[in-house]
């Protein structure tokens, strides 16, 4: 007999295990991994390498009805463009708008935010209208 209850889907599988990982596994309660894209401004960029550290954007929350900041951690998987071209962290500038995806963990009563994705465009000079 032959059975075959799911299609593979890479999008999906790849949520599942960045969720399952998160979690760290059996044992403990935790909440799996939550995916936020939010738009806003740089406030602070605290680099501990070119392509590694810590960035406040604010943001309006809309739960909140507010603008806030929220900080989140840049890692080396972190796939920043500007522009559309594939850039570094050492590139972004404080001030500049930006759009991304944000990995929003819950683990033993600490939230950690991880930034997954960011895209600045940037004015072009000359472009004036």
């Amino acid at each position: 007999m032959h059975r075959t209850r799911s299609v593979y889907r890479p999008g999906v599988a790849a949520l599942i295990m960045a969720a399952t990982i998160a979690a760290g596994g059996c044992g403990k309660e935790n909440k799996p991994a939550e995916i936020m894209s939010l738009e806003g401004k740089i406030q602070k960029i605290k680099r501990t390498s070119d392509v590694t550290g810590e960035i406040t954007v604010t943001f309006f929350n809309e739960k909140q009805r507010q603008e806030i900041a929220g900080v989140a951690v840049v890692t080396e998987e972190t796939e920043i463009l500007v522009d559309g071209a594939a850039a570094k962290l050492k590139d972004l500038q404080e001030g500049e708008r930006i759009r991304g995806q944000v990995r929003v963990e819950k683990k033993d009563g600490q939230k950690t935010s991880v930034v997954l994705k960011i895209q600045v465009e940037r004015a072009k000079p000359g472009s004036g209208g």
